[in-house]
């Protein structure tokens, strides 16, 4: 029993090497190939290598060599058919209803794809031909060079049935041309006309530069503006990406991909230098260009339109990842401003600020979270309560249950932030008065947030002691940690740029304490012995108030661990004093 070389062949490029191998070898990444410990024989140093790229895997040790089928074949022992099976189900593909090897069948696939490369040739004879003149003016005044224009073959679709006239020519019948989408019947009437006819034509070749389909586009106003291949045996527009062949090089060096909407912004980016940009082809994202693109790279990069529709494919392509994500494998966003889009970005601003944009690419969580946020108030509980089941259910949706896990716990984080900017954000001056008032540890709190803003480099010294301790009060608390957060970014900030940065957020509450201490002129020393006093006042008054609970607890317990533990505080106590 045996399958068609097409079939086999499209297998083999959607399903990588290294991701069979890796179920039974440890890989190691190694340039562009992986390294482990053949599964043939017997060895300590690796010598087996894996080479997505290529397609198959070696090893320099026993000379084993084959490609995915041949791993499942010869290593898992499993029959060809059966393995082929497993191979397409992975794939995505359904076997073939015949599955014996047909001449007839790969001879016929063969003159398909002849017949696509002729076309290609044709129309791009027509774009440097004199009928292709107007064609090559619009390329120009959208910025592709005659030499981009070579490198995308693209070309031009005469008015008239110029291809059909052509076809006709080579003595090549009608029904294999109509069967690609090359050419249709005329209405009402015999023959048929040329299916693509004034347009600037986009090529679309598969990963090994074979012409399957193509797209045409509109030079003036008129509908529709891009006309594309209808699928064929050749051509499925939900598992093909456009200029992937161009791309593919720079994805694998740089393990990343920009997925855009449209050949002009592909083109655009690839001649501003972008060269790892592809585009669905007339469709929304699927699946199958997902899992096709993360063969080659861990996290591509959705930067479609910054229009209100661009949003919109942006959050379908989301929601179509969230069942597939695994283990180092997602989505980056990138959001421009309406109504720019990526060709925009190139000429109406720069290369410069695309790059930018790049650099500063969200995470799908990141664009998951905003996505659910969108146009929506969460300042009730039930409208927040809403918030969160309409986040988890999303998240059921998630087959892997580690990411589900790490999901779920950053929902939960997001969730208490917005609590927490929530109260951030409704706290007046009096409602200030009536949390800040006396604690026990208020006045050494104050202190200590005082001196560590007055005297910020000395106090770096006690940062890691000040920071171990719990204010009761809530502004102080929350000032501590604005402190602490700048103190950390910038351990040489000024005395002036760390209090503008910290009272910024908290300008309602100003120390008193911290004046008091902006007017003294403490030595260096004086100031190390002040702070370790107030250390000490705050551990001694935290220590009093612990035991006190204890001792509230055994009176109404009369739980002899707890009259250990008050023993034990009341002994620390007791050195504390000593030590003061």
């Amino acid at each position: 029993m045996a399958l068609s070389p097409a079939f086999l062949d499209e297998i083999k490029e959607r399903v990588s090497v290294s991701s069979i191998v890796g179920r039974k070898v440890k890989l190691t990444k190694k340039g562009r190939e992986f390294l482990g410990l053949c599964p043939f024989h017997n060895e300590k140093t690796p010598s087996f290598t894996v080479n997505d790229e290529k397609g198959f895997y070696h090893c320099f040790g026993c000379g084993a060599h084959g490609n995915v089928i041949n791993f499942l074949t010869d290593c898992e022992k499993m029959p060809f058919i059966e393995a082929v099976e497993h191979l397409a189900s992975l794939a995505g593909l359904q076997m073939p209803s015949n599955n014996h090897t047909n001449p007839a069948q790969d001879n016929r696939y063969k003159m398909l794809s002849d017949i696509m490369e002729k076309a290609c040739l044709f129309f791009q004879k027509h774009l440097f031909s004199d009928s292709g003149h107007h064609a090559r003016e619009y390329l120009k005044s959208r910025g592709i060079t005659g030499t981009i224009a070579k490198q995308f073959r693209l070309g031009y679709a005469p008015s008239g049935s110029k291809l059909v006239e052509f076809f006709k020519s080579q003595n090549i019948p009608f029904e294999p041309l109509k069967e690609l989408g090359l050419i249709a019947p005329n209405n009402g009437r015999e023959g048929f006309h040329d299916y693509f006819y004034d347009r600037v034509m986009f090529p679309i070749l598969d990963k090994r530069k074979r012409v399957i389909g193509f797209g045409g586009r509109l030079m003036h106003k008129g509908e529709p503006k891009y006309l594309n291949s209808p699928d064929t045996v050749l051509f499925h527009k939900g598992e093909q990406l456009y200029a992937i062949p161009n791309a593919l090089e720079t994805i694998r060096k740089t393990n990343s991909a920009l997925i855009v909407e449209g050949y002009m912004d592909v083109i655009a980016l690839h001649s501003a230098g972008f060269t790892s940009a592809v585009a669905p082809l007339g469709t929304a994202f699927t699946e199958n260009q997902l899992q096709l693109l993360w063969k080659e790279c861990d996290e591509p990069i959705i930067c479609f339109d910054g229009d209100r529709a661009g949003r919109k494919a942006s959050s379908r392509a989301l929601m179509r990842t969230l069942p597939l994500l695994s283990a180092g494998k997602s989505l980056q966003f990138i959001f421009l401003p309406d109504p720019f889009d990526p060709d925009d970005m190139i000429r109406k601003k720069s290369p410069e600020a695309f790059q930018e944009a790049i650099n500063n690419a969200k995470s799908l969580f990141y664009a998951f979270w905003n996505m659910l946020l969108e146009n929506r108030s969460v300042d009730t509980p039930e409208r927040k309560a809403k918030l969160e089941q309409e986040a988890t259910d999303l998240i059921e949706k998630i087959k892997d249950d580690r990411i589900k896990s790490y999901y779920l716990k950053a929902i939960k984080k997001e969730l208490w932030q917005l609590e927490k900017d929530k109260k951030k954000q409704s706290l007046s001056f009096n409602d200030a008065q009536s949390i800040l008032k006396p604690q026990k540890n208020s006045i050494e709190g104050r202190m200590l947030l005082s001196y560590l803003l007055c005297y910020p480099t000395i106090a770096q010294n006690f940062i890691e002691e000040i920071a171990s301790i719990n204010l009761n009060e809530y502004m102080l608390q929350n000032i501590k940690e604005k402190l602490l957060e700048k103190l950390f970014e910038n351990p040489d900030i000024k005395q002036e740029e760390l209090e503008q940065a910290v009272f910024e957020d908290f300008s309602d509450l100003k120390l008193p304490e911290m004046e008091m201490l902006k007017k003294a002129d403490k030595t260096q020393e004086e100031i190390n012995k002040d702070i370790r006093h107030w250390l000490h006042i705050y551990q001694i008054r935290s220590l009093e108030e612990e035991c006190q609970k204890k001792v509230e607890e055994y009176n109404q317990t009369g739980d002899a661990e707890l009259w250990q533990e008050i023993q034990q505080i009341k002994n620390e106590l007791l050195s504390f004093s000593i030590t003061e």
